[in-house]
């Protein structure tokens, strides 16, 4: 028998955890974001030859809202096969911080989605640290086995270390 009030029931639940915020990892909770965007976001300022050369991606990932660090975007575009071009924006003031060279991963035809490892980046928006996932070693068996652990910190980003990921194999064999 049909029951709209356990239906509209179903539906809030659904809808509140939706909206639920994630629980961030330990290491991002002991560095808190900025706060958040509280107004539209500025427009960007375009200042350099490179950001204008990138200004179309620019301003399509800042229309999607912040995604690290309370009002900053990480926004990331394609720049050939296996290839990442990226910037940390800051949409309440339009500066932009692009990022000294492309990230790269590696490609591995017959390595298996490791769930563990985010595709490029992990970031949260109430932390201001950000993982940036690439390939240093082309003959090695994962499509990313570096770990680079920054703190966006002055306008910055600030390399804090970066982590070897451990082989596939040495997973599969304990």
């Amino acid at each position: 028998m049909f029951r709209p009030a356990r239906l509209l029931a179903a539906i809030v639940l659904n809808a509140a955890l939706a909206h639920a915020p994630r629980t961030i990892p330990a290491e991002f909770a002991k560095h808190p974001a900025a706060s958040r965007l509280r107004t539209r976001p500025h427009a960007l300022l375009l200042d350099t030859a490179e950001k204008r050369r990138f200004r179309t991606m620019l301003r399509t990932e800042s229309a999607e809202g912040p995604n690290f660090n309370g009002h900053y975007r990480v926004a990331s575009w394609g720049c050939g096969t296996n290839c990442v071009e990226w910037a940390v924006v800051d949409l309440a003031s339009g500066k932009v911080w692009m990022a000294p060279e492309p990230a790269h991963s590696c490609w591995v035809p017959e390595a298996p989605d490791d769930p563990e490892i985010p595709d490029w980046f992990e970031m949260y928006k109430n932390s201001s640290l950000l993982y940036l996932y690439t390939c240093r070693d082309r003959e090695n068996d994962r499509t990313f086995d570096t770990r680079s652990v920054y703190l966006w910190s002055e306008e910055t980003l600030r390399l804090i270390r970066v982590d070897p990921l451990p082989s596939l194999q040495a997973d599969a064999n304990p």
